[in-house]
């Protein structure tokens, strides 16, 4: 039978101010994901906003990778795949609107990256690193699939749905990302 292990926090061996610089780039990365400020960025400085929205989780990516490795189940290959696919993502942002058809495949595939990652965590693991499984899939779902049902239901294009969609989407990225940062600094 299979024992849920109690895991509040992870040691990670990187310094703690490196930590911390990762999870302001993705409070950052999840404010820069507000629709005029990402047009603008987009169109001025294409290279620091995909730096902005890769080199935060892929840090923290980094470190969960390395502070799980003593753990019953470390997924090693999923942490990897998550720090690889935002590296493609980095370059294929990077490469512009040519890329595009590939930008999209790439999102529409990750769900099957955090689904699964953030399904076992919740499986083996209770605590805060449970929890980080469960704002795993909710971040994943509501980031895709938020957008998806606002179109469906004919909102999106609206002022007040579109500030809807953003309120919640940008809270639930830095809460994912403070779920992420709790695990690596430990209790406070």
């Amino acid at each position: 039978m299979n024992k849920q292990l109690q895991v509040d926090s992870l040691q990670s061996g990187l310094p703690r101010p490196v930590i911390e610089s990762a999870f302001a780039v993705m409070v950052i990365s999840a404010s820069c994901s507000y629709v005029p400020v990402n047009n603008w960025m987009y169109l001025h400085i294409p290279v620091v906003l995909g730096l902005i929205h890769t080199v935060g989780e892929a840090v923290i990516y980094y470190a969960f990778l390395r502070g799980m490795k003593g753990l019953a189940h470390p997924l090693t290959a999923l942490w990897w795949i998550a720090i690889v696919v935002n590296l493609c993502d980095f370059v294929i942002f990077c490469l512009g609107e040519s890329m595009h058809d590939l930008s999209a495949a790439t999102a529409t595939a990750l769900p099957l990256i955090y689904i699964p990652l953030g399904t076992l965590l919740m499986v083996w693991y209770r605590g805060r690193l449970g929890k980080v499984g469960f704002w795993t899939i909710i971040r994943i779902l509501v980031t895709i699939l938020l957008p998806v049902l606002f179109y469906v239901i004919g909102i999106l294009e609206s002022s007040w749905g579109n500030a809807i969609m953003e309120i919640v989407t940008i809270s639930v990225e830095i809460w994912y990302a403070w779920f992420l940062r709790s695990v690596l600094v430990g209790k406070e």
